[in-house]
């Protein structure tokens, strides 16, 4: 049973959290916490200041082309992470007694990088928690028994369908056999590791699936799948629409309709109960009738106007060294609002060549953006997305310059990353 936890009151009415909850939270003396009201009690966000995770993009290259991915519609240099880059990384975190956790995973695929096995080994010697996301397909049993013995903490594997035919129309090509070997014998290693106790043993496995209008009836199916082969948690986005069959393919459309205003809608309280073909019915009427809902004691649409790299404290490094505060804005690329085309242009806070990580995350003016990004007080772009300003995130109605996210889909909960 897990330990309960209560913060105690003062007599000035300021809430005192208990001492380990805080540490483990990474929140600090001194630290601005935001505070939302959340039905009768309370939402805490995270702190700022702490850094508890690291995007490590260690390629941009990829053995697959993917009809889902942002790559087909950018024009960059492709290229792996140096020695010496990752080899500054590392060193931006020596003597910390908490490191953040190290997430391989970008825009390429990770096992693809001669590398990335080392990688992972210096990043856990160095005392990292590290992570690591991947479509599956090089898993070979040699490169699964080295991720087992060196305790990989996390593998994160893309999976768009359980069918062969269902994969291939989104991945574009007809690995799904192979991908299932390889996990299977995951699996199987693992149990030859660690026992019957092979479920928590390491690598945990998370499944990622890209929704569309094509795979989403496949959705149960890759939860059914993932299952049988050891998963333990399940990432589901929306795709991003970078042209305009995607646009087509999206299931956030009629959501994106919705306006700020949509929070004076009727709030419908819903209780735990079973899910079957009659209790699907009643929730699908709910949510169409534009109602906002609140199911099993949590709100849906809780999730819009939230930075969720800030609120997992992250940052992301690309391959040439580059710091963002963020994946999406790790590159230039283009993708629909509606039926409108914006322009994200790439933002960067540092380069690990010039600066060591902590310092880049601790600078003044880095720190003012989480702030502002907390806030979120942007122009509702996503939303609205009505006049030219809206077409690129350099400037909004507001006031507010680079990075403009008010027309960020990862801020609104329609796209998401692991």
């Amino acid at each position: 049973m897990s330990k309960i936890n209560y913060a105690q009151v003062d007599e000035h009415g300021n809430i005192v959290l208990p001492p380990k909850l805080a540490r483990d939270l990474g929140i600090s003396p001194g630290d601005e916490i935001r505070v939302d009201a959340n039905g009768h009690g309370l939402h805490l966000g995270p702190s700022i200041t702490a850094l508890k995770r690291v995007y490590v993009e260690i390629t941009n290259k990829c053995n697959l082309s993917c009809a889902t991915c942002m790559r087909n519609v950018w024009d960059v240099k492709y290229g792996g992470m140096s020695a010496e880059t990752f080899t500054r990384i590392l060193a931006s975190f020596e003597g910390l007694p908490h490191k953040p956790e190290l997430f391989f995973g970008g825009y390429g695929e990770p096992l693809s990088h001669p590398h990335i096995l080392d990688m992972i080994e210096q990043a856990k010697t160095a005392g990292h928690s590290v992570a690591l996301i991947s479509n599956g397909i090089l898993l070979t049993e040699q490169v699964t028994r080295r991720l087992i013995d060196l305790r990989l903490n996390k593998l994160w594997v893309s999976l768009d369908g359980a069918s062969p035919e269902c994969y291939a129309d989104v991945r574009l090509g007809d690995a799904l056999p192979v991908v299932i070997e390889n996990l299977t014998r995951l699996k199987a290693q693992k149990y030859k590791t660690f026992g019957f106790s092979s479920w928590a043993g390491l690598p945990k496995l998370g499944i990622a699936f890209v929704a569309m209008k094509r795979n989403i009836h496949d959705l149960g199916e890759v939860i059914k799948l993932g299952t049988r082969l050891g998963a333990v948690e399940f990432s589901i986005s929306n795709v991003l629409a970078h042209n305009t069959e995607l646009l087509d393919e999206n299931l956030y459309m009629r959501s994106m309709s919705l306006t700020p205003s949509a929070q004076l809608s009727p709030l419908v309280h819903m209780p735990l109960m079973d899910i079957n073909e009659k209790t699907i019915g009643a929730l699908t009427a709910v949510l169409k009738g534009m109602n906002r809902l609140e199911l099993f004691g949590g709100l849906l649409n809780q999730n819009t106007d939230k930075c969720p790299f800030v609120e997992r404290g992250s940052m992301a490094v690309r391959q040439d060294g580059k710091v963002s505060p963020c994946l999406p804005l790790l590159y230039t690329h283009e993708h629909f609002l509606d039926n409108r085309k914006r322009t994200s242009k790439e933002y960067f806070v540092g380069d690990v060549h010039e600066t060591d990580l902590l310092t880049i995350w601790n600078h003044a003016k880095y720190l003012e953006l989480r702030k502002r990004l907390q806030d979120f007080d942007f122009s509702p772009c996503a939303f609205c997305n009505s006049c030219e300003m809206a077409n690129e995130n350099l400037e909004d109605c507001f006031g507010n310059i680079q990075p403009t996210c008010g027309g960020c889909l990862w801020a609104q909960g329609m796209i998401s990353c692991p």
